[in-house]
């Protein structure tokens, strides 16, 4: 802990003295820590590398970067983070992304109109996804630490749950809602997804006599999808009888995000339908739920 005190006193002061004399790049090496000051166009940047260890290699990992200018500072930090491993500070800006999340998630029939098409009978309570965001890149964006930006990388899965003797189908190189064949009851039918999330997201924080802090965040997801099937059950035994079904392997979510401390509730929403453009049904797929944050 004194160690990191101490190079982080010797960031500041360098930091000056590069603004005032440094007419090239500098590198300095203090305890495996790797510290490089660049200074360009009146910019100076700073940015402090971590050995670590890969097999029989030692490489460098980037773990902060400093812009300052003109008194201004902005920060950025890139991490893996680990479940029970990251420390909160009360002296930075601490983003929310990273984390696992669970909600309830729905199919309407228009992008803000919040009405859900008759020929898709969803069970609300069995329709649903999960995901984490392992990846995080933050940026402070003003100096009271209660203003920045984030992003992250996350995985997860999408179930649709379909109560009406229904499942989608593609025919014709359609995708639509199709009745289950005569004689056949489906005990279960379900449109289901996989998908990486990549979140960006303006973040707003304030801590309360010290505590928190309370947050509320907003921004834009891209959302790449993958394993699309549709799945049934009957007569006991499960069936995929489609795959791909037009969806569009990209999608672009509005996400917004708030909450206490590390507890929090989240709302997506689709800004283009699910299907490909004539060749399915415009569904908009919204989502519900609860994050904890890591």
């Amino acid at each position: 802990m004194k160690q990191l005190i101490v190079l982080l006193a010797m960031l500041v002061s360098l930091t000056g003295y590069a603004q005032e004399n440094a007419r090239q790049d500098t590198t300095l090496l203090l305890n495996g820590r790797k510290i490089v000051i660049k200074e360009r166009d009146g910019k100076v940047k700073v940015k402090l590398f971590e050995e670590s260890s890969r097999g029989d290699t030692i490489e460098n990992d980037q773990i902060f970067e400093g812009v300052y200018m003109d008194g201004q500072s902005t920060e950025r930090r890139i991490s893996l983070t680990v479940p029970f491993t990251k420390k909160r500070s009360n002296y930075r800006f601490e983003p929310h992304n990273a984390g696992i999340y669970m909600g309830y998630t729905q199919l309407y029939d228009g992008f803000a109109n919040y009405n859900t098409p008759n020929s898709v009978d969803l069970n609300a309570l069995k329709s649903w996804e999960i995901g984490f965001t392992l990846f995080e890149v933050d940026a402070t964006l003003s100096r009271n630490k209660q203003w920045g930006i984030s992003g992250g990388l996350g995985w997860g899965y999408t179930s649709f749950r379909l109560d009406n003797n229904t499942a989608f189908r593609e025919i014709d190189g359609v995708t639509n809602n199709y009745p289950a064949p005569d004689g056949v009851y489906y005990n279960q039918s379900r449109l289901r997804y996989f998908y990486f999330r990549v979140p960006v997201a303006l973040e707003w924080q304030k801590r309360i006599n010290g505590r928190g802090p309370i947050f509320l965040s907003a921004g834009l997801e891209a959302e790449i999808r993958h394993g699309i099937h549709s799945k049934v059950k009957y007569d006991g035994h499960k069936e995929t009888i489609d795959k791909g079904l037009n969806v569009r392997p990209v999608g672009l979510n509005l996400l917004v995000q708030g909450g206490y401390n590390d507890i929090g509730v989240y709302m997506r929403y689709a800004t283009y339908g699910l299907f490909e453009k004539n060749k399915g049904p415009e569904l908009y797929p919204f989502s519900f739920g609860v994050c904890w944050y890591w």
